[in-house]
């Protein structure tokens, strides 16, 4: 009976029979994979604690933000709406960064979860003032910048540091942009 079955047809069967091997094999050699060792483990921990080293403290974080939106309000007095925009976007930017860095607070209430606060902040206080820098706005501008800060201090509160206590600034913290927006970048 082999003599009437084509070489074809024997090679297709064996191939499959080789094929089929070779699958049961590689499950296999898949679930007899050995287990990660404590050492690896260990190791793994070593290299994300030195990582951890590496990452900047919220307060840097908070610090930018302080930088920029000291600057925003200068901006917004000089009425430089280009200025006070890129501020704006820049100290909501490193809030978000700082909320990157810390998600969550612990407080003797529990656990305060910085991105739900955020998203709050975000959508009442910074909306209406971006709002008023794209209306170029300045008397909005102030009233929402003030209502800004104490969103700001709210959270500050909330998470059991009530002494961070955000004011309208007396001066920019920088002193080499010109906020004239009517000033030219000549020398």
């Amino acid at each position: 009976m082999l003599r009437s079955v084509s070489k074809p047809l024997i090679y297709a069967i064996a191939l499959s029979a080789v094929c089929f091997v070779v699958r049961v094999d590689a499950q296999g050699a898949a679930e007899a994979k050995p287990a990660v060792t404590a050492e690896e483990v260990a190791a793994l921990k070593a290299q994300n604690e030195a990582l951890r080293t590496l990452i900047p403290s919220q307060s840097h974080a908070m610090m930018d933000v302080a930088y920029h939106f000291t600057n925003l309000w200068f901006a917004g007095q000089h009425q430089d709406w280009p200025l006070a925009q890129f501020y704006f976007n820049e100290a909501r930017s490193h809030i978000q960064w700082a909320i990157r860095l810390v998600p969550v607070r612990k407080t003797s209430a529990g656990e305060l979860k910085l991105a739900d606060m955020f998203a709050a902040f975000d959508g009442a206080q910074l909306t209406v003032l971006n709002k008023a820098i794209a209306g170029k706005d300045r008397k909005t501008f102030n009233s929402a910048y003030r209502d800004a800060l104490a969103g700001c201090n709210g959270c500050h509160t909330a998470a059991e540091k009530p002494y961070l206590r955000i004011v309208v600034p007396d001066q920019p913290d920088v002193h080499i942009v010109d906020m004239n927006p009517q000033a030219s970048a000549k020398q």
